[in-house]
């Protein structure tokens, strides 16, 4: 009997490697490589106090997602603080606290909410602000909501919680700009998967060839 070798083995081994290395590639491409940031500026501006009704505002992103990890407010102005009593806390009366802005997106099933807050530091002159808060997410709450890229988002104005005391004088805050900020990984477009698909494809045929 004769024998016959097989050749190319070791080099079929090295090539289908190489593919399903490619492959892997390819794959990861089309969940990771198109991770999105959406910025939406929200018509937002102007004073809130105590009087204000909440801002409230439908959106659409226009993009949908696999998946949102965070989600944040860009915001600038200026607080001025208000005046409170409180029998337990010493020092003259009324003193300066604290107030500030809540942004809400909701609740899914827990609210998922974001704050700035400020005033007390500079009173009587108000104290700006400019930065990224990011939406908290508490206990078993989700954005699954929101992967359609469709939500409702509402700023108001809020004062801290006194158990032993009260505003006597209602703060206010001067908002001057606000952006929503999502961070996702948005539904691949069907020209892309189309297009590393024939990828793929084509990558197992050069291995078949060869």
């Amino acid at each position: 009997m004769t024998e016959i070798p097989l050749s190319g083995g070791s080099e079929g081994s090295k090539m289908g490697k190489i593919t399903a290395i490619s492959i892997l590639v390819v794959l990861f491409g089309i969940t990771a490589a198109d991770a999105a940031i959406i910025e939406l500026p929200l018509a937002a501006e102007g004073r809130y106090d105590i009087n204000s009704v909440h801002w409230e505002m439908d959106f659409d992103l226009g993009i949908t997602f696999t998946e949102i990890s965070h989600v944040y407010m860009d915001w600038s102005g200026e607080i001025t603080a208000g005046l409170a009593i409180d029998q337990t806390t010493p020092g003259p009366q009324p003193f300066p606290l604290d107030v500030g802005l809540h942004a809400s997106l909701g609740s899914n099933p827990w609210p998922r909410l974001t704050d700035v807050y400020g005033g007390e530091a500079t009173y009587p002159e108000p104290e700006g602000f400019d930065f990224q808060s990011k939406f908290g997410l508490p206990g078993s709450t989700t954005w699954s909501d929101l992967l359609d890229g469709q939500g409702t988002i509402s700023i108001y104005y809020v004062q801290l919680i006194l158990v032993t005391g009260r505003y006597v004088e209602s703060g206010f805050v001067d908002l001057s700009s606000a952006t929503l900020i999502v961070e996702g990984t948005p539904v691949p477009e069907p020209a892309t998967v189309i297009f590393l698909t024939l990828g793929v494809l084509g990558l197992c045929v050069g291995r078949r060839e060869r």
